[in-house]
């Protein structure tokens, strides 16, 4: 969750600096000379250039200094690279969420209403529709990309207007359907479930994997070998994973226990509190509030 409030960091930074450039043809004339607006307004004292300033003035945009019969189609790209960009975190976001929420894992869920039908076909689903169709939408507007890509590499000197049909949907629906993966993130982070037997399930048949850095660590300080060490640890973990998979109780740590090597250089109560796995979490929330302080800040920054 820290990694794609990250994520959506960087993707508002991104956001805020294209809004902060985006520009406008200006009023230029039919081919970008001004050269219309030069003899309408001989004599009265205003030159075309400052006819347009007042112009985008109102319209509250800078202008293009150079544009031909349309503003430079590379700026609709750049938008949708952005769009793109915003929907890769919430794409990934909704993907690891389907996986966490997977029967196999199952450590948290979307919203699930008590009327809501997870299959027509069998009762028992409960699938992750707002993932899913974030997931989808996002794919969309990445796949958009490329059109506005071909727009502005295909716009020949500017005089072929062959995007004009498909910008018309394509810009649209890329904003609406990345609002709708925005909107859909923010529903399922307000009303996720977290299942802490599920956490606690897995922390008991995996989580001892991970300590075992923790022991490797800790031998290493005491004057062990680390790499004799490594492949004593990895022997044993191989075998306990041979062990989970037929069912049984993750073993790792009696395995451990239960070698002179280890134990030459700390007790068996020593070894089972290095492999702890409950404390081991290291600076992360430290680092996750910093994150959440950071994104909070720059959302308050765009209201």
């Amino acid at each position: 969750m820290a990694q794609t409030a990250q994520d959506l960091l960087s993707d508002i930074g991104q956001l805020n600096a294209l809004q902060s450039n985006l520009k406008g043809k200006g009023m230029k004339g039919a081919v970008g000379t001004s050269a219309s607006y030069t003899v309408l307004l001989e004599g009265t004292g205003m030159t075309a250039r400052q006819m347009e300033r007042l112009v985008m003035k109102e319209l509250g945009l800078e202008a293009f200094e150079a544009a031909t019969q349309v503003y430079p189609r590379k700026q609709d790209w750049q938008v949708g690279t952005a769009l793109a960009g915003l929907c890769q975190t919430l794409y990934k976001f909704a993907f690891d969420f389907r996986l966490l929420q997977s029967p196999a894992i199952g450590e948290w869920s979307e919203p699930f209403g008590s009327m809501q039908v997870g299959s027509s076909a069998m009762p028992f689903k409960r699938n992750p529709i707002d993932c899913e169709k974030i997931d989808s939408l996002s794919r969309y507007v990445a796949s958009q990309c490329e059109t506005l890509w071909q727009n502005a590499a295909n716009s020949l000197l500017e005089r072929t207007l062959d995007d004009s049909a498909n910008r018309r949907f394509v810009l649209p629906e890329m904003f609406l359907a990345t609002e709708e993966a925005v909107m859909s993130a923010a529903a399922i982070v307000s009303g996720m479930q977290v299942h802490s037997v599920a956490i606690e399930r897995n922390l008991r048949d995996y989580g001892v994997f991970a300590s075992s850095e923790r022991l490797l660590m800790e031998l290493g300080r005491r004057g062990a070998d680390r790499q004799h060490m490594h492949e004593v640890i990895r022997n044993h973990s191989l075998a306990a994973w041979q062990a989970v998979q037929h069912g049984a109780k993750n073993p790792l740590v009696e395995l451990l226990a239960g070698d002179k090597e280890v134990v030459a250089f700390m007790d068996s109560d020593q070894m089972k509190a290095a492999m702890d796995c409950s404390g081991y979490i290291g600076d992360a929330p430290e680092r996750t509030a910093v994150v959440a302080r950071s994104l909070a800040a720059a959302v308050a920054s765009l209201e």
